[in-house]
């Protein structure tokens, strides 16, 4: 067994409380604060409240074929025009000058016809941008036909989604 000296006693005295002092201490004290929340950039938070989607390929809104076109058509409705002109100034209110335009359209009709009607619709809505004043070279165009639809072409639900002209802005 071991003896303790007089000293040792003594510092053990001391010591154990203000240990146990300390410890209960370090247990009172408040608890770190939880990191910060992440920070949204402004100019995200007002694509989203514009309609755009957070994707792979950037921000996408897209705007449905009935809205913009009739039935079979690439010309631009009137309504569509003055929508088309407030999504521009709201766009370049956020300092945003690309632009991809993607048209598709629903399986009605051969590969080839669809093909060539969404590519017309997506440089008929870039021609409103331009006019706009987005800049000819910021505006990509193309059309998929119905190389990528959003719903299934087996319902006319699922047929109206799928005509659309994707606008998208790329991430910088």
């Amino acid at each position: 067994m071991l003896k303790c000296h007089f000293s040792c006693d003594r510092t053990l005295r001391w010591l154990l409380p203000l240990t146990a002092v300390t410890l209960l201490a370090a247990c009172a004290s408040a608890p770190p604060p939880p990191p910060p929340a992440p920070v949204v950039p402004a100019r995200t938070t007002a694509l989203l409240n514009l309609g755009f989607e957070k994707t792979d390929e950037g921000y996408v809104l897209n705007l449905p074929g009935p809205l913009l076109f009739e039935t079979g058509s690439d010309v631009l409705s009137e309504d569509a025009k003055t929508r088309l002109a407030k999504l521009a100034a709201d766009l370049r209110a956020l300092d945003i000058k690309s632009l991809r335009l993607f048209g598709h359209t629903d399986n009605v009709g051969t590969a080839e016809f669809n093909r060539g009607l969404s590519g017309k619709r997506a440089k008929a809505v870039a021609v409103a941008m331009i006019g706009q004043g987005f800049a000819t070279d910021k505006l990509e165009r193309r059309g998929s036909g119905f190389d990528r639809p959003l719903a299934s072409n087996d319902t006319p639900e699922g047929r109206a989604k799928n005509r659309r002209v994707a606008v998208i802005v790329p991430f910088e």
